[in-house]
């Protein structure tokens, strides 16, 4: 008897094992994990999004966990979040019952099949859901500082718009979504009575013999399933019905899928055609969903005309557009800058550059209009000891780098009743950099400082403003499609594209440049109202620098060439003198500090009218502060400098300390070691700018016989660590970058500063 209790009970046992590991949630996990390597990637990326663990440096959480929708974190971009995690989900689901809905033929024996097949197919969505919120509140709470209700909310309209999205959707799937009892015609009782043979054969399809579906081989096995999210059901036999009538179910069920994964998909390229209109312009967040959706639907739509020939065609048709892109213009995407002629197209080879950069009357010509310049710098700072002369570099590092400059350069203008930017001759730097010291330059020339931001509060706020959202939200929707539109900047066209939306909101954001061009700035700094601006952005071709300015520079471009005759490599070329006949001047202010702060995939290369095309790319490639400009610049007018001055002050204003720290490269793990030679040069090439610098300032020194001081503001390395590299800022970002002004040493930068220009 004993015996007997304790086979039933093992028996009952390893019924309930049976059923909780043949559980349909359960097993459709395992097939993912088996077959659906795709899917599981597009899961994979977005939690290493959520939880930071990919792209954090670039500030790719934040655009889940923060999004922005019409300029500010609201229940709106919330609710818009959740409507296209809805639809990610929703494609999830399609993709995963096209590809797996024959391996379950129970399924085309219940109410609705696709529905219940969602409904357990939710596992791995509520677990990134779940995770979603959490990371949302700890985000919000932590980095925004915002409070908890109001958080609640967020999360609340979040869940609304996932709700808003799965009903849609499931109204469309009660209609259309058909079982084999609604297509045979026959009762489930019927179907039942054929189960336990009393009807041996149906009337509606006979079974043909030579038929070509399989639907029993390869079957995937489940004893269980939730038929609500109350109730879980044993799943159907289902060897008595026809196999033609469940291959049926399926392809009608497949059919209504894909129409709906059409519709959804037209609706994403036509939000990426009018996102002009600022109503369509969503949270990056929600359009990376929507690209990943988009993916998705793609990938099953082919799988559903091409089954295994899908990832074949895919790969050819990938390889044939990579060949038509380098054969057809149509197909290669160019980016431009915005304002200059592209119809003349100067020769871009040694001979020609030798000619550029040794034509003594253009050298001598720019010689004697700096130094026109420098005198008007010295009429303006005339006091009875001589002024001490300033110059400016300032390093790439995104908004964080743009925020620090302007907080940085208004404070010590703030305490040295504005001389900082009186005795400034010359700004130089990369990136986030000059884009802070452009819009300090702006508002200093408008007579905005004083009068109008006092406290230097409202330019804080406009320069820290997001400009991520749009540049992904460009990437995400069909930035390739959209290209094809184009604008009109007074007699030229040219196409739209990421790096025109950067602009737009650059100056939205800034509430200044709109229509200011180079030959804007010609006399104002000629007259030296306003120090001088070089913008150096690098030539991808061959890795030289492009200087732009308004003003004549031809001289930092010179090179000796009595050692190395015509066989000399020029470093630096002038923008003026390569695209004279190309209406230089007319460039876009915004375009030149696009150029000096396109950083590698976010914004897009920009072409430049040369022949052969050479595009450019973020100045921090070549001189991540310009301190070779500004040496450069030193060098060739020293003599007037030591008599007319009583020293140089080099100002840094840096994102990053210049500490160098070692690390074991014996350690790690075996895959780490194989990624070190490229790892190393990527950590370490601002730091070899950092050694080369060194190396130019120590030269200089030697070369200069008057007093040369080197001042420093940097964020320190723990901080600037923490605040990612990006185009946005969280309130925590801002607040520990106002507090690094007070640090200790940044205080004796303070103090040094203050001591040079006031006494």
């Amino acid at each position: 008897m004993a015996e007997y209790q304790s086979i039933t009970s093992r028996k009952i046992n390893n019924r309930i094992f049976s059923r909780i590991l043949y559980f349909f949630p359960i097993q459709l996990v395992f097939l993912h994990i088996k077959r659906n390597h795709i899917l599981l990637l597009f899961w994979l990326l977005l939690f290493l999004y959520i939880t930071g663990n990919l792209g954090v440096g670039f500030g790719i959480d934040t655009l889940f966990l923060a999004p922005i929708y019409m300029g500010e974190i609201s229940y709106f971009s919330y609710m818009i979040m959740g409507f296209s995690l809805g639809g990610f989900i929703m494609a999830f689901h399609i993709y995963s019952y096209i590809l797996f809905s024959r391996d379950f033929k129970f399924l085309a024996t219940l109410s609705r099949p696709f529905l219940k097949f969602c409904l357990n197919n939710m596992l791995i969505p509520v677990l990134f859901i779940g995770l979603f919120i959490y990371q949302i509140f700890k985000f919000l709470s932590i980095e925004e500082l915002i409070p908890t209700l109001k958080i609640l909310g967020y999360i609340i309209s979040l869940m609304l718009g996932l709700f808003v999205f799965y009903m849609l959707s499931i109204l469309y799937f009660i209609k259309f979504n058909k079982n084999v009892f609604v297509i045979s015609g026959k009762t489930e009782i019927y179907y039942d009575d054929l189960g336990n043979n009393k009807v041996k054969e149906s009337n509606f399809i006979k079974t043909k013999k030579n038929s070509r579906v399989n639907v029993d081989k390869n079957t995937w096995r489940v004893d269980t399933y939730m038929s609500s999210l109350y109730s879980i059901n044993l799943a159907r036999n289902t060897d008595h019905y026809e196999k033609e009538l469940i291959q049926k179910v399926f392809t009608q069920n497949h059919i209504n899928a894909s129409i709906f994964e059409l519709v959804l998909i037209v609706s994403f390229l036509l939000i990426g055609l009018l996102r002009d209109i600022s109503w369509f312009n969503i949270p990056a967040g929600a359009s990376i969903f929507l690209l990943f959706t988009l993916l998705i639907m793609l990938f099953s739509v082919f799988y559903s005309w091409f089954k295994g020939w899908t990832l074949t065609l895919l790969i050819l048709g990938a390889v044939g557009f990579n060949y038509l892109s380098n054969k057809w213009d149509l197909f290669q995407f160019r980016n431009y800058a915005y304002g200059i002629n592209y119809e003349y197209k100067p020769r871009y080879n040694h001979e020609s550059l030798y000619n550029i950069q040794n034509n003594g009357s253009s050298i001598n010509n720019a010689l004697k209009e700096n130094i026109e310049i420098l005198n008007n710098w010295s009429h303006k700072n005339k006091t009875i000891t001589k002024p001490k002369m300033v110059f400016i570099n300032t390093s790439g590092g995104g908004l964080r780098s743009a925020l620090w400059t302007v907080h940085v350069l208004s404070y010590l203008d703030s305490i040295t009743n504005n001389q900082l930017f009186q005795k400034t001759h010359l700004i130089t730097g990369a990136s986030g950099g000059m884009i802070g010291a452009s819009f300090y330059r702006e508002e200093y020339l408008n007579n905005n400082i004083d009068s109008v931001d006092p406290n230097y509060t409202i330019m804080k706020h406009k320069v820290s403003k997001d400009l991520l959202n749009p540049l992904a939200f460009s990437i995400a929707t069909t930035d390739m499609i959209y290209r094809f539109k184009s604008f009109n900047d007074g007699n030229y066209s040219y196409t739209k594209d990421r790096g025109w939306f950067f602009e737009k909101k650059l100056v939205d954001n800034l509430g200044c440049f709109k229509d200011k061009r180079l030959f804007d700035y010609k006399t104002p700094e000629y007259q030296s109202h306003i120090p001088m601006m070089i913008f150096s952005p690098s030539v991808v071709n061959d890795g030289r620098r492009l200087l732009i300015s308004p003003q004549n520079i031809t001289f930092l471009c010179h090179l000796d060439t009595t050692i190395f005759g015509n066989n000399i490599a020029y470093e630096n070329l002038e923008y003026k003198s390569l695209f004279k006949n190309n209406n230089p001047l007319n460039l876009r202010v915004t375009s030149a500090i696009r150029m000096n702060a396109t950083f590698p995939y976010i914004l897009p290369m920009v072409l430049l009218p040369t022949e052969p095309k050479i595009e450019v790319m973020d100045a921090g490639l070549r001189d991540n502060l310009g301190l070779s400009t500004s040496v450069s610049y030193i060098e060739n007018f020293k003599h007037w400098i030591y008599k007319h001055t009583s020293g140089i002050v080099i100002i840094q204003i840096r994102d990053k300390e210049r500490k160098t720290t070692m690390k074991d490269k014996q350690s790690g793990s075996l895959l780490s070691k194989l990624f070190t030679p490229l790892t190393n040069v990527y950590k370490n090439f601002l730091k070899i700018q950092d050694y080369k610098h060194d190396e130019i300032l120590n030269n200089l020194k030697k070369s200069y016989n008057g007093d040369i001081h080197y001042i420093e503001f940097a964020l320190k390395e723990g901080s600037s660590d923490e605040i990612s590299m990006s185009w946005h800022l969280t309130s925590k970002d801002k607040k520990q970058i106002y507090e690094q002004l007070y640090t200790e040493e940044n205080q004796k930068s303070v103090e040094k500063v203050s001591n040079l220009l006031l006494h």
